[in-house]
């Protein structure tokens, strides 16, 4: 008996979860849970989709994502997989500044592995070369993300999606 709960030990010792590992982590990675609270979620978006964004940080800002992540973002086309998003956040980090970026996150619904929550956001991108706000941008909107658990039990955004609201009096 002695025998084997050393070996079960000595098993044990190398089953450190991601997160204890050493291994490089997202800075807000979520621990392995059972659940994904909006807390949880929140503190993910802050440190490790908005930080990274607005410091034009794009391979930080991809680690949030699972490989196959859609995004939906407004007006434009569907941006498939990490490399659609790797060109999109290219594209901002080079062309313009983001000096606000906040998303408020309101609702949480989980179903196993998939979790989806949404809210609000507010932001701000001007142009490099002028300073100026860009055009058609209208700043604040709506909000959804479809997280999905991964086998390390962490939690990435699978679907990223952002819609503008209407510009006051419906123009």
């Amino acid at each position: 008996m002695r025998i084997w709960l050393t070996l079960m030990a000595g098993a044990l010792a190398g089953c450190t979860p991601a997160s204890q590992s050493g291994a490089p982590q997202p800075a807000g990675a979520v621990a392995a849970a059972a659940s994904f609270s909006l807390p949880a979620a929140q503190a993910r978006i802050d440190a490790d989709y908005i930080a990274p964004f607005k410091a034009g940080d794009v391979e930080r800002w991809l680690m949030i994502f699972t490989d196959d992540v859609v995004g939906l973002h407004n007006r434009m086309p569907a941006l498939d997989g990490k490399s659609g998003l790797r060109g999109f956040g290219s594209f901002v980090a080079q062309n313009l500044t983001v000096p606000e970026m906040s998303v408020d996150l309101t609702g949480i619904r989980q179903e196993g592995d998939l979790a989806y929550t949404w809210g609000t956001y507010r932001s701000r991108l001007l142009m490099r070369t002028s300073g100026e706000s860009l055009p058609g941008h209208r700043g604040e909107g709506k909000v959804l993300f479809v997280w999905k658990r991964q086998t390390d039990g962490t939690w990435k955004i699978a679907v990223d999606m952002g819609n503008d609201l209407p510009a006051p009096g419906g123009a």
